[in-house]
């Protein structure tokens, strides 16, 4: 039997300088070796795990130091060069190496035992809460367990015994048998003021060699699909209320339409403006959502985000990333000129993760408009509730169970965009509550200016 646990790293990157090599060698220490594994355990349970005890981590730690067996992806080598300031106002040349491999590539570490109850759950809490492995830029996931993917070919590299002759070998440190606590934090400074090479309770372990994969090859990256969502703080000396949502989107439509202009000749995305070349509003509603809402109750908007269901593509997201500042609109009474801080570029699940849910609960957070007037006689709440079920059902999903008009300045809302002034009385809106029969996923944006944050709902638990 055996205990493995396997660590990926997202960013597809590594990067580690081996103990007693100068970072400006370019040497990468990987596999990681094991005395920098323990240490990072170690500090995992110092700062984020103090809930376990004692003796079962010291005990754990103990079983963990003997040498280890690796199971390594394949990967590359490559490095970054940057010029740093130093203290006698002049530069350095920092090289910056690092592993590369695929997002998803798995290393497997494996010792030849298995642990008890005790040890085995504070080795999976321990695993599970490591944040990153190497330098604090190699973010990682980690937990105990086999590689996922047990078809990929991954080089095993185990110790090797004092006796075997080898032209080439890898040399990692590993600790000393009993385990020396106290070493485990000691600082490289500490180790170079007492004249040492190594830390006090280590040992260099040979593996085996030659590494069982190529260096400097080029990793083939999976195709990934577009972002979806991209996200923004918004910063102003006197931030605008949530009642002016549709001034603020529609503001942003502008800048991210002349963003992609500026930069890709004067050409306009259909994806942004939702219209085709010839000016023809698209279909659906694939095409960008302009949200803005507050996110810490103060009833002031703190939060831009664009959603494409469709996808952004590169240029798009080049134009939107671009974006620094909202300005330039001074004669919308509820505009707000502010700063627009980068947050986040990926699917709306990581960046817009408050808008998802899945719940059976859904309340508005701005007020929804129906697409079309009621007719006459009709109650107004009979009307909500048809066109909250012909707006979902537009986009594929069920309708509600039940439909409540929720009372509330909906009215303060703005519900024309700047440029549409004359709508202002004539479209009616209401906040509303959804009740569903089963759970459904967001972002969840109805009826009319849906495309400018009107119509926007929030799960509730």
């Amino acid at each position: 039997m055996s205990t493995t646990i396997t660590i990926s790293f997202p960013w597809g990157r590594y990067h580690a300088t081996p103990w007693g090599r100068h970072v400006n060698e370019a040497a990468i220490e990987f596999p990681p070796s094991p005395w920098r594994l323990l240490r990072a355990l170690y500090s995992t349970w110092k700062c984020r795990a103090a809930e376990l005890d004692e003796a079962t981590v010291h005990a754990l730690l103990e079983r963990l130091a003997i040498p280890p067996t690796y199971g390594v992806p394949v990967f590359g080598e490559a490095h970054t060069r940057h010029y740093m300031p130093d203290i006698a106002h002049g530069s350095d040349k920092v090289i910056d190496a690092f592993a590369v491999f695929e997002h998803d590539a798995e290393l497997s570490i494996s010792w030849p035992f298995d642990l008890e109850r005790e040890q085995m759950d504070a080795l999976t809490t321990l695993v599970e809460r490591l944040p990153y492995l190497g330098r604090a830029e190699s973010i990682c996931e980690a937990r105990v367990g086999v590689a996922r993917d047990t078809e990929v070919d991954r080089g095993v590299i185990a110790p090797m015994a004092d006796e075997v002759v080898a032209d080439e070998v890898l040399r990692l440190l590993v600790p000393n048998q009993p385990l020396d606590f106290a070493s485990l934090t000691t600082r490289t400074s500490e180790v170079r003021s007492a004249k040492r090479l190594v830390p006090v309770g280590t040992t260099w372990q040979r593996y085996d060699s030659p590494r069982p994969m190529a260096a400097n090859v080029a990793v083939k990256r999976k195709a990934r699909a577009n972002p979806t969502a991209v996200r923004w703080t918004f910063a102003s000396n006197a931030r605008p209320s949530v009642y002016s949502t549709v001034t603020m989107t529609d503001v942003l439509r502008r800048a991210c339409m002349s963003a992609f202009g500026a930069r890709n000749d004067a050409a306009t995305s259909v994806g942004l403006s939702g219209k085709t070349g010839d000016g023809i509003p698209v279909r659906g509603h694939n095409h960008a959502h302009y949200l803005a809402f507050d996110v810490d109750g103060d009833r002031l908007i703190d939060t831009l985000v664009v959603w494409m269901p469709a996808g952004i593509e590169p240029a798009e997201v080049g134009a939107l990333a671009s974006l620094g500042k909202l300005t330039g609109h001074r004669h919308f009474a509820d505009f707000r000129t502010g700063q627009l801080g980068l947050e986040a570029i990926g699917t709306v699940e990581d960046v817009a993760p408050e808008l998802l849910g899945p719940s059976t609960v859904w309340e508005s957070s701005t007020p929804f408009a129906p697409a079309r007037f009621a007719p006459r006689k009709r109650e107004w709440e009979v009307h909500l509730a048809n066109e909250v079920a012909q707006e979902l059902a537009w986009r594929g999903m069920p309708a509600p169970v039940a439909t409540k008009a929720l009372p509330g300045p909906w009215l303060d809302f703005g519900r024309h965009r700047p440029s549409k002034e004359r709508l202002a009385q004539a479209r009616r809106a209401n906040g509303v509550r959804l009740h569903f029969e089963a759970p459904i996923r967001g972002p969840l944006v109805l009826g009319a200016l849906a495309h400018f944050g009107l119509g926007l709902f929030v799960p509730k638990r």
